[in-house]
């Protein structure tokens, strides 16, 4: 059994629709998770925003009528004989939008309006697979997609749902919407930007899939980013972990939860390109490669460093122990560390509780903070028993005044922290001097 999830971009137009259509059908895909239509969530977000600060109506219309023509262009060029029912259904959906916002005003949650693009777009692809004579069905996700009071999801219920739902005639195309579920309130919520990824991964250890197939308009995982740096090239074969520590220091072509419920079942994940369908993509597996001792490298915007300088450190214990404990009542994950004698200095991706969190630091010392940082971080196979792996890395980055430095935390990565502004000089030198096209 396979699990296929296929981005905004692959389902953007009807003409993609088709292409997914031809590669759910290859694949025999069991469950197929899609996002919503490209540009549709951005909208919906903007709609939000527009509702909340209570002016004119106009400037939502707008964006209403944006997604009408979209979505219009789109089932007219797509289906036939459910033409009809798919215009029905996106008007009702447009005035349930109206609606919301108008309750939005009062007391709707945002998620429930923000979640429309999913539930169109999956309505819209299964009505075009049952025009080309497959049996497809359309399942609700936040049927069987549950998360809890601390958004961890259901996996009990989602496994225990989706045998029930799945278990029909063999031959049925199950297809569903990523990102969107509900929460323990019972209301429609969701798993966050890039969310679809993660839905998907769940959804195939929830089955015991084969593997699961993440759709993109990427040909696979590439050693750097190319939209900042030239000359990159597509990994073929990468580890679990290696996997999970680029997306989380920002890999854009996979959400950083995706590996773990697949790694714990050992279902290999398969990054592959919509426009390209035949090219090999990348394979994530329990394999590792141990020929390369650099194998690619991400970059995470938006860090804010904080820098907690304290005399009560030295021959002391229990500091840390006090600090971390502010960042845990906040709910603020940490993502690099350094301490000497009198000073730790710490970076997070998120400053929504930083006014707080420096309000409670201040008891422990003198602080300082720092906006507008990036991480730069370099996976591969680093055996620490290797002489010059760290002087080879230093050499590459010679020319970028780094900030903080992780390394020893694992065998796979070291992490850099530099001024944003270096970001693009950081990543190319590192491609020029480190990467070995293999």
């Amino acid at each position: 059994m396979k699990v296929l999830k296929f981005g905004g971009t692959s389902v953007g137009s009807a003409e993609n629709m088709r292409k997914v259509a031809l590669i759910v059908k290859r694949e025999g895909a069991k469950i197929t998770v899609l996002s919503a239509m490209s540009g549709t969530t951005d909208a919906l977000v903007r709609i939000v925003k527009l509702a909340g600060k209570k002016g004119p109506l106009d400037p939502i219309e707008e964006e209403l009528a944006m997604l009408s023509e979209k979505y219009t262009t789109c089932i007219e060029n797509l289906l036939r004989s459910h033409k009809e029912t798919a215009l029905d259904r996106m008007n009702e959906a447009l005035k349930t939008i109206r609606r919301e916002v108008s309750d939005f005003r009062g007391s709707v949650s945002e998620r429930i309006i923000i979640a429309r693009g999913e539930l169109l777009t999956s309505a819209i692809f299964t009505y075009y697979l049952q025009e080309l004579g497959m049996k497809a069905e359309l399942l609700h996700a936040p049927g069987f997609m549950h998360t809890d009071g601390e958004s961890k999801v259901d996996t009990g219920l989602l496994k225990e749902k989706l045998s029930v739902l799945t278990a029909g005639d063999a031959d049925t195309y199950y297809i569903t919407q990523g990102f969107i579920c509900s929460n323990a309130s019972g209301e429609i919520d969701n798993l966050g930007r890039g969310g679809s990824d993660y839905s998907a991964a769940l959804m195939g250890a929830a089955i015991g899939a084969g593997e699961v197939q993440i759709w993109t308009d990427i040909d696979g995982m590439h050693n750097n980013d190319p939209r900042f740096v030239e000359n990159t090239y597509p990994i073929r074969r990468m580890s679990f972990d290696e996997a999970a520590e680029l997306a989380y220091f920002g890999a854009k072509i996979l959400h950083p939860a995706t590996i773990q419920p697949c790694k714990d079942q050992d279902i290999p994940v398969l990054l592959k390109n919509t426009m390209d369908p035949d090219a090999p993509g990348t394979t994530i597996s329990h394999e590792e490669d141990t020929q390369r001792d650099f194998h690619a490298v991400a970059a995470k915007d938006g860090i804010t460093v904080i820098r907690i300088y304290s005399t009560r450190m030295l021959m002391a214990y229990g500091f840390l122990r006090k600090v971390f404990e502010i960042f845990e009542e906040h709910k603020t994950p940490i993502d690099m560390i350094t301490t000497s004698e009198v000073a730790v200095s710490l970076t997070i991706d998120s400053d929504c509780h930083l006014d707080a969190i420096v309000r409670e630091l201040n008891a422990l010392g003198t602080i300082e903070i720092e906006r507008n940082n990036t991480i730069v971080c370099i996976v591969g196979h680093m055996d620490h028993t290797q002489t010059g792996l760290a002087a080879r890395i230093m050499e590459s980055v010679a020319g970028v005044p780094i900030k903080m430095i992780s390394y020893g935390a694992s065998h796979r990565s070291i992490a850099m922290l530099v001024e944003t502004h270096y970001k693009k000089e950081i990543l190319q030198s590192i491609n020029d001097k480190l990467f070995i096209r293999c």
